[in-house]
Parts: C-alpha cells; sequence; structure tokens
C-alpha cells in the first residue's frame, strides 16, 4: 500500500455501515481521515466499528498492533461537515441511498471543498449525473467509487464517471485507489446499480423465483452457492472459467439444442481459440492454464481442510 503524492487528507461523509469502513481502509494505507455523522452517537458508533476492524486485522495477522493503532489514530470522528472536508484532497460521500440528500450534500462539498479536490460517491445505485452534473458548479471533479460491504477486505470499487466528469478526475481517483491495494474498475457507461449491483440482482431474481415456487429453502440456496460455484468463483470469475473448461464445450450445447451461440464463443471457437487446452481464449493461456489451475485447485483444497476442521467440531 502506498500514499498517493498531494492527497493528505480524507474526508468520509456519511460513516455508517459503509463509510465506516472506507475510512478504515484509508486511514490503514496512511491517510488522516476525518470521519462525519450528524450525531455524536453515530460518530461514536464508527470509531468503535472502526476499532473493531483493525482488531480483526490483528487477529488475521494482516496487521501488527503497532499497525493498527497508528491507523486507528488517523481517524477524526467530527459532527461538522465544514470540519471533515475543509482542506480535504479526497472525499467520500456515503450517505443515506437518497438522491435528494446526495444532491444537498454534493451541493454543500462543492463550496467547501476546493476545485482540486475530488469529490466522489458511494452510490449502490444512483449515477454521477443525476447526483452532480446540475447541481454543482464543478462537476468535472465528480464521480462514483462504489465499494462492496465490507468496504476494509473486499478489494473491489467500482468508478463510474458522469456527462461531465473529466478522464483526469476518474484516472486520479484510479490511481489513488489501485495504489491502497483496490482493485478498481472503471466503468465507461453510466446505468442504475453500476455493475456489480446488476449481477446480484440477477442473481436474486433467480433465487426468488425458486423460493417463491417451493424449488428451495433460503437454507438450501445458501448451500448451493456456498459449497458450489461460489468457491470456485472467488479464483476464476465467469470468463477465466469459461476458458478453464473450453469455450467449444458451451458453444456445442447451444449448437446440440438448436439455438445459436452467443457471439464472442462463437467467435473465440470459429478462430480455434478454446480457451486454455489451446493456449488462447477471453484470455492469452502460455502454459495453458496450468498456474492458473493450479491456484484453483489449492484454493478449493484450503476450502475442504476448513469442512473438514468444522465437521469435528
Amino acid at each position: 500500500m502506498a500514499k498517493v503524492s498531494g492527497i493528505n487528507k480524507v474526508a468520509v461523509i456519511g460513516a455508517g455501515l459503509m463509510g465506516f469502513g472506507i475510512g478504515v481502509d484509508f486511514a490503514r494505507a496512511g491517510y488522516e481521515v476525518w470521519l462525519y455523522n450528524t450525531r455524536d452517537e453515530t460518530s461514536q458508533l464508527a470509531m468503535k466499528r472502526a476499532r473493531g476492524a483493525f482488531d480483526r486485522m490483528v487477529e488475521g495477522e494482516l496487521l501488527a498492533v503497532s499497525e493498527a493503532n497508528a491507523g486507528y489514530a488517523r481517524l477524526h470522528p467530527t459532527t461538522n461537515m465544514e470540519q471533515a472536508a475543509q482542506g480535504a484532497n479526497y472525499v467520500v460521500e456515503s450517505v443515506k441511498e437518497s438522491l435528494a440528500m446526495k444532491r444537498e450534500v454534493f451541493k454543500e462539498l462543492d463550496r467547501i471543498c476546493p476545485t482540486p479536490t475530488l469529490l466522489t460517491t458511494n452510490t449502490s445505485s444512483l449515477t454521477t449525473t443525476s447526483i452532480a452534473n446540475d447541481n454543482v458548479q464543478h462537476p468535472e471533479r465528480c464521480c462514483v467509487a462504489h465499494y462492496f460491504q465490507p468496504p476494509h477486505f473486499l478489494p473491489l470499487v467500482e468508478i463510474v464517471g458522469g456527462e461531465k466528469t473529466s478522464k483526469e478526475s476518474i484516472d486520479r481517483t484510479y490511481e489513488i485507489l489501485s495504489r491502497m491495494g483496490k482493485k478498481p474498475v472503471i466503468i465507461p457507461v453510466e446505468l442504475p446499480s453500476h455493475a456489480g449491483n446488476r449481477l446480484q440482482d440477477a442473481l436474486a431474481r433467480e433465487i426468488w423465483h425458486l423460493v417463491d415456487n417451493k424449488v428451495c429453502t433460503p437454507e438450501m440456496i445458501d448451500t448451493i452457492i456456498m459449497y458450489g460455484f461460489g468457491r470456485r468463483m472467488a479464483n476464476t470469475g465467469y470468463f477465466i472459467r469459461q476458458d478453464l473448461i473450453g469455450l467449444d464445450l458451451p458453444y456445442f450445447r447451444v449448437k446440440a439444442k438448436g439455438g445459436e451461440p452467443w457471439g464472442p464463443f462463437r467467435e473465440h471457437v470459429e478462430r480455434g481459440e478454446l480457451g486454455m487446452k489451446s493456449g488462447k481464449g477471453f484470455y492469452d493461456w502460455p502454459d495453458h492454464g496450468e498456474a492458473k489451475q493450479r491456484q484453483q485447485e489449492m484454493e478449493l483444497i484450503r476450502f475442504l481442510k476448513r469442512d473438514l476442521e468444522e465437521s469435528k467440531g
């Protein structure tokens, strides 16, 4: 993890369920972080949660005690938005998922913060354009930086600009996040709920269908995900998995049913790019995927060992 030059103070506006963890992330990376909440009680709760997060990192041997204590000391709770945001070089808004509230906060941040300051929103469903375009004087410095719960343990952050967001703001946000160990993805098109939540929502719709039609119980659904495809997806995602099993498999499976394969599958297969076994698919595999397959198998073995330990307990 490394700090980016010129970023000295970070402000998190709304240090609730997500915001406190975002603050922990920046403090762990070495930044001085101001956590803003509207009430003293919520500020104290944010600090209590932050202390717990740092303690858990020590327990998991991610940080030494001294590192955790230093990170916690870089968190500064406040109920004064001006104090939190004034002089900040990077701001994360993480208030309630309300367009009216987020627009109000951004208007205030635009007034408080000088123009070089980056203003980001952790919105899970709204767009930069709807929040900032006609609401602030400098929309070019505004963008979505959407985390996933828990933000201090999950690396992914979706970066999405608006109609007036500058390329420099997107690139700077990407640099800040990637240097602190996150896995940011720049999404070039604004969509409600971005990409990650749309994928989760698609799965949720099928889950609800299966439960409503008495095909599965909630416990069955969780077992299927946790002990099946959920495990392998952690290492292969979707397209790496397709390369691993071979792109000709879904291609001919659809053909056998009289259908037309998805365009990218068809194009790769017809060029002889079948995935790991041919050395190329959606990705290049100079070792025919041996390293990736070994990594996945070792990770699955680790899960199996945990299963055995739990069964003994």
